[in-house]
């Protein structure tokens, strides 16, 4: 498909408006924040949220407001943001663990067509004798300092991976033979990860005495370093602006959300409920519309064939998503089902560099049609909820809340019974310090 011919279709609300043709665009930015909730975000609801960077980004693009992860966890997270592929299938389902070598990545095809591309990271997990999100990358920085936190986690905060993403775009700039070379530039942000800091300067307005109620402390802090996070990315677009000649797409999005205290659980990872699962997800670029909302169903699987339709590449054949630039396309009365998987965060094989046998994970579910079914292996149970009547996932219904065919829960076991699933690898022996800041990101129990 050339870029004259294509057309963004705004979801089901808006199919039948066509917007411009896309022109073709050089670059490709993709902005990440580690551990962000959607509401988190002035443009996705939030009460106290001061977060006028990415709020920016929305005003000029499209804000899809229904995007979900694969799963609460960073490295399988990206593992399919970057083949479009569900955990079981690319292999990483849990971090440390190494997704296969086998299956294109993004930077790899991306490489192939004539990009340079970089990526600048902030988590821990993602370093790349980890989950080797760093295979096609032609620089991937993932220098750590010695500094620590009041729990002992290396840090590496927003100012220090804008600052670095700013000083090698600014070499690049200034490399003749560089510079007019097509890029991509991904720069994770991890912040928001706990243990969640008061950031001076970015903090919210304290609630009420009588409104504060259980872990009002921890949100609290939780939203100054989401405020913090979009000043440093502020100052890292401006430098995009400035630095990186030609025309570009940026995408901006979450790897997962997180619990404060939905459903009895704080953290990520384990459960599949809607703070876990929802994520913000921004695009903007030549020819897309500028400030519009879109409410089709779309998640992290979408992303590799979106990019490479943008860009007219190829996508490889087997990709679970599919391109967002047609998505007013589908036929009417047909709904993509979105599935989320939590799993355990044990990362203890990964000392050694044996494959780990097949395991079902925590919980596994299906959202489609305005319904949820959540299987939980643990319990052996599956429940149900009415998206339209219950949002919040608070009532759980013990059969399906509308009338599917076919029935929900047996979408969902079909769906994970025929998924391929391959044995977790090791991505590298984990000396005792590895083992340590996993555990101290809450990564391993």
């Amino acid at each position: 498909m050339t870029a004259s011919g294509r057309r963004l279709l705004l979801g089901t609300a808006l199919a039948a408006a066509i917007c411009a043709p896309l022109p073709a665009a050089e670059h490709f930015v993709l902005l990440s924040v580690d551990t962000l909730r959607a509401d988190a975000l002035g443009d996705y609801g939030g009460e106290t949220a001061t977060t006028p960077a990415i709020d920016a980004l929305a005003a000029g693009g499209v804000l899809f407001e229904d995007a979900h992860t694969t799963i609460g966890k960073t490295g399988p997270a990206f593992a399919s943001i970057f083949t479009s592929l569900y955990p079981p299938t690319h292999g990483a389902r849990r971090n440390a663990q190494r997704m296969r070598g086998d299956i294109p990545v993004l930077a790899e095809i991306l490489g192939e067509a004539g990009y340079e591309s970089a990526a600048f990271i902030s988590n821990w997990t993602l370093r790349s004798d980890l989950v080797g999100l760093n295979r096609g990358f032609d620089h991937y920085d993932e220098e750590f300092t010695e500094a620590r936190n009041a729990v002992g986690v290396m840090e590496r905060h927003a100012d220090d991976i804008a600052t670095a993403a700013e000083r090698w775009l600014r070499r690049r700039a200034g490399d003749e033979d560089r510079r007019d070379r097509p890029l991509f530039l991904w720069v994770h942000f991890s912040d928001p990860h706990s243990p969640y800091l008061e950031r001076r300067g970015f903090t919210p307005p304290q609630p009420p005495r009588e409104q504060r109620g259980s872990g009002w402390q921890r949100r609290w802090r939780y939203q100054s370093e989401v405020n913090y996070v979009d000043h440093w990315l502020g100052r890292l677009s401006e430098a995009i602006d400035e630095l990186l000649a030609g025309p570009r797409f940026t995408l901006f999005l979450a790897d997962h959300g997180e619990s404060m205290g939905e459903h009895g659980y704080w953290g990520h990872g384990k459960n599949v409920h809607w703070p876990n699962a929802r994520i913000p997800m921004i695009l903007a670029g030549p020819g897309i519309p500028e400030g519009r909302r879109v409410d089709a169903a779309v998640g992290v699987v979408d992303v590799l064939p979106t990019v490479l339709d943008l860009l007219e590449l190829e996508a490889p054949a087997d990709v679970t998503g599919r391109s967002l630039v047609p998505i007013g396309d589908e036929p009417p009365g047909e709904a993509r089902p979105r599935y989320v998987i939590g799993d355990k965060h044990s990362a203890l094989m990964a000392r050694s560099r044996r494959s780990a046998p097949y395991e079902d994970p925590l919980q596994i579910s299906m959202e489609v049609d305005g319904a949820k079914v959540l299987h939980d292996f643990s319990k052996r149970e599956t429940v149900y909820f009415d998206l339209t009547a219950d949002p919040q996932e608070e009532r759980p219904l013990p059969a399906p809340p509308v009338d599917l065919v076919p029935p929900l829960g047996r979408r969902l076991v079909n769906w994970y019974r025929d998924l391929p699933k391959y044995e977790a690898r090791s991505g590298t022996v984990l000396s005792e310090e590895d083992v340590r800041q996993l555990k101290s990101l809450g990564y391993i129990d």
